[in-house]
């Protein structure tokens, strides 16, 4: 190789190593330190579950403190209509709770960096005190519901802060939602994410997703009880029919009744049961749902009984089916009431 080649030779070498000496210095220097570069490294440590990194670029407690009353008013906003009194009474609450449950967040964020689950561990002090149920927060405010699209873009807004508009998947809401994520830099030049500027926003989109469910629900579920009910009356009406032509010290009475009771009464409430089964149930109806569902089983019982009383003739038979009836009674009462709380008819039961 000739001297002028090896002199070509070492000068590419030394410009290579100049830019790769560059490289690095750019990066540790002047990209560490963008925010861009912080956000690049949160979405590694969740996906990596490491919990160092991921603090180390996310002020946890500044984040909880700034967005506490963002999530806990986000909630109150998208629920029912709430008067002046009402309010004042729940903010009294609201400042009471914040230091215990800001502390079950914390170990419920670092639960879900760890292993990618929202839920506390349950031997946590959190988990086992029913009176700061995580797990209800992070219903309430969709967290629990929420995945992450991509990051759509991160920008300096001013000398010491920045917004990275993060794009999020909602569940529920079946729909996107862009996460307004405020970093400030920090004394050493880095920079941490320490609010969710329009978190609150968030928290009523949800709200108002969830509202719209029930909605649907309620109306759904309003023709269904409806249809039911008016079959009931009608059965109500042959029922004292029967009984006003027979009598039921009368054989014939008592199997015409048995065969009106389980093959008319039962399954029409058996219909109604797997009617209802079949609806889509929000969150927030699972309460009335449930009680639905069981009043049904206990009418189903009742006729059931009535029928078995009219051959066993047992005085039992007929006191455990009226208690069925009784029980039957009494729930439909709740009934009404969750179903007017929620926006339904006082008849909806």
């Amino acid at each position: 190789m000739g001297k002028q080649m090896k002199l070509k030779l070492l000068f590419v070498m030394g410009v290579l190593l100049l830019l790769g000496i560059g490289g690095i210095y750019w990066y540790f220097a002047v990209h560490a330190k963008t925010p861009g570069y912080s956000v690049q490294v949160i979405e590694k440590a969740i996906e990596k579950h490491d919990k160092t990194a991921f603090h180390r670029y996310v002020d946890v407690d500044a984040l909880l403190d700034n967005t506490y009353d963002d999530l806990v008013y986000g909630m109150m906003d998208s629920g029912q209509p709430m008067t002046e009194e009402s309010k004042v009474a729940v903010e009294d609450i609201v400042r009471v709770l914040k230091a215990p449950l800001i502390t079950s967040l914390k170990t419920s964020i670092d639960q879900y960096v760890t292993t990618g689950a929202w839920d506390a561990s349950s031997d946590s002090e959190a988990s086992a005190d029913e009176s700061l149920d995580i797990h209800q927060v992070l219903v309430k405010s969709g967290i629990g519901q929420t995945n992450f699209r991509a990051v759509d873009s991160v920008a300096i807004e001013e000398k010491e802060t920045a917004i990275a508009k993060v794009r999020v998947y909602q569940k529920e809401a079946e729909a996107e939602f862009t996460l307004e994520v405020l970093l400030r830099q920090t004394e050493r030049g880095d920079w941490r994410v320490e609010d969710v500027r329009n978190f609150h926003d968030f928290v009523v989109f949800v709200g108002h997703a969830r509202q719209a469910e029930i909605v649907k629900y309620m109306e759904l579920t309003a023709d269904i009880m409806a249809k039911h009910d008016k079959s009931m009356r009608d059965a109500d009406f042959d029922f004292q029919r029967i009984l006003g032509e027979g009598s039921l010290g009368k054989q014939g009475t008592r199997d015409e009744l048995k065969r009106f009771m389980e093959g008319r009464v039962a399954k029409d409430w058996k219909t109604r049961r797997e009617e209802l089964e079949a609806v889509n149930v929000p969150e927030e109806a699972q309460s009335l749902h449930r009680l639905r569902l069981r009043i049904c089983d206990l009418h189903i019982a009742y006729a059931e009984g009535y029928g078995r009383w009219m051959e066993d003739k047992q005085a039992s038979t007929i006191r455990e089916a009226d208690a069925k009836l009784k029980q039957a009674r009494t729930l439909e009462q709740e009934a009404r009431f969750l179903a007017k709380r929620m926006g339904g008819s006082p008849n909806d039961i």
